[in-house]
Parts: structure tokens; sequence; C-alpha cells
């Protein structure tokens, strides 16, 4: 929400929303509303459907059981594998439309060749338009809940040959309500989902009453998300996340998005961590702080606190609408750039070769098998700048500087972030490069 609400004004009204909740079914009983207005105050703003600058279409169909609102990019996809597949989730007191006409998507879309699907929670969701992420009883197949529904979203987008959508490059995110679905989806099924965006969202497992104040911890939300993942836990290897928040938010309690990133980041096993310079973002206002858990081999989960957002969704810039941000990081873009540069589901610049081939310790003789004009001869090291390795074809790298990761050509070993990081790489065989501690 803009500044208009103040934060005793917000709460005041979030307990009359939780006394008219309790009075209606087991259904609608838990209120997925992260807002401060009653439905009954609620005036939406209906923006135009078209955009000027979008290289490809916006279209509505019903999908299981859901309006979805479909941007399909005229682009090509960014990687040979095929398009990548975004789910955005409304707020409360919002609508897929909203977000489809103010949510800034069709420029990042366009530039990776991405499909987006914004749906409408089913059957107008629980009250006031809120999915229900609430509670520790989700399941994939129950179709008492919204789950089924946007599992069934993704299976119907993925049997379109005509998309060519790449089920490694399945992502989703969404703003409260939908932020906390989102967290839940991604903890339901890591196998499905490669990345999950969350934008003040609650934890899993909480109630739709405990917004205001955080009512969980690290560990009983990890046990939580294990459950919904059940025999899927192997997901969690490989999956990304990334959580926004604001400052100044007094609908849903902001300590809970560096718990939603701290649990994420157990459950990937990301325990080492860094500082984002935020000048660096994307977008019309990106003033705070931010934080990236890594492990190992890269970047797994990222934490934004994005000044003076408030409770809205972070478009960083486009026509803006209900609950929608423009001051604000250019969130769409950086979203797609993060699980872009660092999805662990996707080839990296491995050609067929490196990968059906074994190295061969037999035929290469070490004066006569070698050409004098080979670039990379078994011996060879370098140490030098990432992004000079990456020039010389001995690296990979996704993403935007100074943020981006690099990965050694053949091996994947991890190099790093940025352009300016200095490593060392020895040639393995043509064509193939391992990390080592120095070239001495």
């Amino acid at each position: 929400m803009d500044d208009i609400k103040t934060k005793e004004g917000e709460r005041g009204m979030w307990r009359k929303l939780s006394t008219v909740v309790h009075r209606i079914t087991k259904r609608h009983a838990a209120l997925g509303v992260l807002s401060a207005m009653t439905v009954a105050s609620t005036i939406l703003v209906i923006l135009p459907t078209t955009n000027a600058q979008a290289a490809g279409t916006w279209s509505t169909e019903t999908i299981s059981g859901m309006s979805v609102r479909l941007y399909v990019p005229s682009t090509a996809p960014k990687l040979a594998d095929g398009r990548a597949l975004m789910v955005n989730l409304h707020g409360c007191i919002q609508t897929s439309t909203d977000l489809a006409n103010g949510g800034n998507w069709e420029t990042t879309a366009d530039e990776y060749g991405m499909v987006v699907a914004i749906p409408s929670a089913p059957n107008g969701g629980v009250i006031a338009g809120c999915w229900d992420y609430y509670d520790t009883n989700h399941t994939r197949t129950s179709t008492s809940r919204h789950d089924d529904n946007l599992l069934g979203l993704v299976d119907n987008i993925l049997n379109r040959p005509a998309l060519g959508v790449d089920r490694d490059q399945v992502y989703i995110s969404g703003l409260s309500s939908g932020a906390g679905e989102s967290m839940v989806m991604g903890c339901l099924a890591p196998d499905v989902f490669a990345g999950v965006g969350i934008n003040a969202g609650p934890t899993v497992g909480t109630t739709s009453g405990q917004i205001s104040s955080v009512a969980t911890n690290a560990a009983q939300a990890t046990t939580t998300c294990n459950k919904f993942a059940d025999r899927h836990t192997d997901g969690f290897a490989s999956q990304l996340t990334s959580v926004i928040h604001s400052n100044d938010d007094y609908t849903v309690n902001t300590g809970y998005n560096l718990l939603n990133a701290q649990v994420m980041a157990g459950l990937y096993g990301a325990s080492q961590t860094s500082a984002i310079n935020m000048s660096s973002l994307p977008g019309s206002n990106t003033a705070g702080s931010g934080t990236v858990w890594s492990d190992a081999k890269g970047p797994r989960v990222s934490l934004l606190t994005n000044t003076a957002l408030g409770h809205n969704w972070p478009a960083g810039g486009g026509s803006g609408g209900n609950y929608i941000r423009t001051s604000s990081i250019d969130y769409p873009r950086y979203l797609t750039d993060f699980f872009f540069a660092n999805n662990r589901r996707i080839e990296r610049g491995i050609t067929p070769s490196t990968t059906t081939s074994a190295p061969s310790t037999t035929t290469v003789a070490p004066t006569t098998t070698v050409s004098p004009t080979t670039t990379s001869t078994p011996t060879a090291c370098w140490t030098e700048p990432n992004i000079t390795h990456q020039a010389a074809g001995r690296a990979t790298s996704y993403g935007i500087n100074p943020h981006n990761p690099y990965y050694a050509s053949g091996t994947n070993d991890y190099l790093g972030q940025g352009n300016a990081t200095i490593t060392s790489l020895r040639a393995a065989s043509n064509s193939r490069y391992t990390k080592v501690a120095s070239c001495a």
C-alpha cells in the first residue's frame, strides 16, 4: 500500500477483517488478507490493458480453475533450452489485472523471452482476493486449497509445445498473501519451481491472524517446509529464493522477511553471506540494503530491503497501480536476472563433446600431439580477472556485474561474482578448465 495509510489505521482495519473472517466457513475461516483496507472501502483502479512498448501480447484464459493473464513475448528465449515461465501472484485487495497492467513485467519478459502467467485466486480467494497460504495442511492434491490449481497451471503451460517452456526454468513470485503462497509452493514443489520470489510475505506454517508479529521461528518453519516437500526435498539442492520488502511495511511484520531468507538458506546449505551493492540494481529507487547467501558454487538466496517501498509490489517503473510502487527497485528485472544468473538446473556453456567424452591420459603426448597454436594445453594456467577468462573462452557468466556469478568452462567450477574478481584456472584438457588456488 502507498503511504496513505498509517500504522494504527492498518492494524485497526486488520482487526475488523479478522472479525469477519472468523464468522465464515473453514474454507474462508483464515484471513489471507495482507492489506490495510476493508473490502467495502476498497476502490480498484483499473489501468489500460496494453503496453505500447511490449513486444509480446497479453491474453486472458481460464486455466486450472483460475482466470489467468498470460503474457507471451514475440522475442526468442534467452537460453537454448527454451523459455522460462514466471508465475506471479497478486496480493489481497489486488487483482491479476493490476499486476498485468502495472507490474512492469513486459520489458524483462521481452528481453529474456519469458512467459509470464498471473492467475487470479480461485473463486475470488478466501476473502478480498487473498490466497490461502496459511496453516500447515498443504498438499499437492487437495482440492480444498489453492495449491493444486497452481500446479495445474504450470502443467498446462508446460504441455503447450507452441510456447516451448523449459521445465527447468519455472519460477513463482508474489506479493503479500501471494508471497506467502509462493513460499508454500516453493516448499511444496521444490522439484517444480526452480526459483521463488517472496515480496513481503508471512512465513510458512503461520496462521492468517499472525501477520503483525513474527509467530514462528526458523526451526519450526524448516520442519513445515520439509513436511510440505515430502519426498521431493532433493529439489532444494538446486532451488533459489529472493526476498524483498520495505523498511516501512506496517501490514506484514518486517521480521518475516529475514526469517524467510534464513529458512531457505538453511534448507539450501547456503551459509556464506555478502552485502549487495544496492546502487548497482535496476529501478528508480534502489535505496536500502541487501544480503546474498551463497554455497560453495554461488548465490542461492537474496534479501533486499527497499527503503520507502511500503506494502507494495516493487515495479520500479511502468504505470504503477493498486498496491504497486514505481519508485522502487525494478523487481521484475532483478528477480529474473537473479534466477537466470544462478539457476542450477540448466547447462552453462558445456558442449556435448565435453560432457560425453572422458579426458584421455594416453593419447596426448607432452611434445608431439599438442599444436603450438592450441590455446589450452593440459599444463597451461592463468591468473586473471573473471571477465578476461570469459573473453578467452575459459569461463561463462550470467547476470549483471558486480553480482554476476562466473563458472569455469567444461567443469562449472564456481569462480565467485563480478568481472574484476581474480581467479586462477588450469587447463584440464582442451575447452575444460579447473579452478586452482594459484598457478605457482
